[in-house]
């Protein structure tokens, strides 16, 4: 480790003891260009960790791996936490009035997907802070609660948000499969149907930015294809953005709310994610309720389901 930058080492003396408490062993740390590596695991679920280090930029973290589940989730919160990264453009783009877009739920076996795209402009900058906007995944669920409420109370015009509950995501996703297309092309139709519903009403906006969720930018082809006369930026991480991490917390606020509709509906307490845990409850949800229901509360297309029925037949 002696050729490690000791702000690298400081990360790491933080960062560990996080992750030993969460139950996540590292597997394997090696040295790269400019950082370090950590091969990061809890149960079957892995995870890479590149850090770096340059005295130009400072620290950056990219969390690699699927992009499903709790894990995955927990390690990009630890390190969002852990950079304490500031709430601003951060060179995305110079546009004063913009739309943010973002979704929650994907990767999580039971529950809702929900896709939100919020309209912003400078003249909310105070009250954003006020607020204290930032990224979702810095965010307990009751501030998320308490934001979002606020968000819809004050700037319903400025808020498009799609939750798809999952008897009707399973229909899409069939649908889309069909036309020899996938769970981005989805993604990218709800993205660019919030974008197009808010630009009817938002006629200042200079440009649309996206958190990124596929490298083939979908979203701006989509658009694209509708002939929206604006700029379309697809960017990893870019919850640090005001307008994109509104959309966050509102989209993850939905995605909360159905978990609390599904609970009080079937009296159980559905899990997030796609694990061990969430496997046990899909096989009682079934034994309750019958094989052909999973669907009202599950994505049926995640391998989750073939290892459900392998389990009722024991």
């Amino acid at each position: 480790m002696n050729t490690v930058h000791k702000e690298l080492e400081h990360y790491l003396a933080s960062l560990y003891p996080i992750l030993n408490k969460g139950g996540i062993s590292c597997d394997e740390q090696r040295e790269i260009a400019y950082g370090v590596q950590l091969r990061l695991s809890q149960d079957a679920n892995k995870v890479v960790l590149n850090i770096y280090y340059s005295e130009k930029k400072g620290l950056s973290v990219v969390v690699g791996g699927v992009k499903e589940g709790q894990l995955y989730d927990f390690i990009l919160k630890v390190t969002n936490n852990l950079r304490s990264p500031k709430i601003e453009n951060v060179g995305f783009h110079s546009w004063t009035s913009w739309i943010g877009s973002d979704e929650c739920g994907k990767g999580d076996y039971f529950g809702a997907p929900v896709v939100c795209a919020f309209a912003y402009d400078d003249s909310l900058s105070a009250n954003f802070k006020a607020l204290s906007i930032k990224d979702s995944k810095l965010l307990k669920d009751t501030e998320i609660v308490t934001i979002a409420k606020a968000l819809h109370q004050n700037y319903a015009k400025r808020i498009s948000c799609i939750v798809l509950k999952p008897a009707k995501y399973n229909e899409l996703i069939a649908k889309f499969k069909k036309e020899n297309k996938n769970l981005n092309d989805l993604l990218a139709w709800l993205h660019s149907t919030n974008i197009q519903n808010l630009l009817k009403t938002q006629p200042s906006v200079q440009g649309i930015l996206v958190d990124q969720f596929s490298p083939s930018q979908k979203v701006r082809l989509a658009l694209k294809k509708k002939e929206v006369p604006y700029p379309c930026i697809e960017r990893t991480g870019a919850e640090r953005d005001l307008a994109v991490a509104a959309a966050s917390i509102i989209a993850r606020y939905h995605f909360l709310e159905t978990f609390a509709s599904m609970r009080k509906f079937y009296k159980i307490d559905f899990p997030k994610g796609a694990n061990a845990i969430v496997i046990k409850t899909a096989v009682e949800f079934a034994k309750q309720y019958g094989m052909e229901r999973l669907g009202e509360v599950a994505k049926l297309h995640f391998k989750t389901s073939l290892q459900v029925k392998e389990r009722l037949k024991k």
